[in-house]
């Protein structure tokens, strides 16, 4: 069974966003409240996932649920 774990979720993105060599800085969205999402303090909303999805080239499924890390290909 699947749900989601605010914790686990700010895990996945911050292991993503250090594998691409982003700072919280270059994301796009507030330090602090990236950083409350990365510590499992807040949730996302949506349309936050939907932004880091795309930047961390994931899907929201990996960062909501932790189910396979698909990569995103354009082509």
């Amino acid at each position: 069974m699947f749900y989601y774990d605010i914790k686990e979720s700010g895990k996945r993105i911050k292991e993503l966003r250090k594998a691409k060599g982003l700072t919280q800085e270059k994301i796009g969205i507030s330090c602090q409240g990236l950083k409350m999402i990365e510590c499992g303090i807040n949730g996302a909303r949506i349309d936050t996932f939907v932004y880091l999805a795309e930047i961390l080239d994931t899907t929201i499924d990996y960062l909501v649920l932790g189910r396979s890390c698909m990569v995103i290909d354009d082509e």
